[in-house]
């Protein structure tokens, strides 16, 4: 069991990578359409910009809700006192699978929308870009772990190679290098800090992005 839950806390920081990817060279819709008259969008590029929003916004969603609910069944098949490892493997499979599809969905949404834009404006939008905002995963509170767990993901830019990874205990943080020696019923939640933000708070140590979990008091 606590081999599983270290491949979901992975599974979870490559996911918050990807995020990164897309935020540091990609538009949302919401961001171009807030920006919409500072960065001067005709109302062409805004009708063709909607119309590939609206295309993939019920997939999106279909996909959002099939992966909840897969991992919630994974998370299901955690919590037996007896762990089917084969079932578990299975289930895993189809998180990864649902996963990558709803990523490659919102990738080519991302990539559709640039191309809408000038080079100007891509400029323009890369400076309202927010560094350091919190960005929660739809995935729901309690599919992780127990239903006491929070995911929170506060996501900044950056960071390619292994994170650092912090317990803190009864308000106590330490470094921890072995996830396996964690017992998931033990966690209170799990925040991941990326980019100069966690750069600023735990120096050199947290150029690759800092893992800090929270156990229950």
């Amino acid at each position: 069991m606590k081999t599983v839950f270290v491949l979901l806390l992975l599974l979870l920081a490559n996911f918050t990578h990807a995020q990164d990817l897309f935020q540091d060279h990609l538009y949302a819709a919401d961001l171009v359409m807030s920006q919409r008259d500072k960065i001067n969008l005709t109302d062409q590029q805004a009708t063709a910009i909607k119309e590939i929003h609206s295309k993939n916004a019920g997939e999106f969603s279909v996909l959002k809700w099939d992966l909840e609910a897969a991992t919630s069944g994974l998370k299901e098949l955690m919590d037996n006192t007896k762990v089917d490892m084969h079932a578990i493997e299975k289930q895993m499979d189809k998180v990864l699978s649902l996963e990558n599809q709803l990523k490659k969905l919102q990738l080519g949404t991302l990539v559709a929308i640039k191309n809408e834009l000038t080079e100007q404006q891509q400029q323009q939008l890369d400076k309202t870009k927010p560094g350091g905002a919190v960005n929660v995963i739809g995935y729901g509170n309690n599919n992780f772990t127990n239903k006491n767990q929070s995911i929170r993901i506060v996501d900044s830019n950056g960071g390619n190679d292994n994170p650092l990874y912090l317990v803190i205990d009864d308000g106590k943080e330490k470094m921890v290098e072995n996830l396996t020696a964690i017992q998931p019923d033990d966690i209170e939640s799990v925040s991941v800090l990326k980019g100069p933000s966690a750069v600023k708070k735990y120096g050199a140590k947290g150029k690759n992005g800092v893992v800090v979990i929270t156990l229950k008091q």
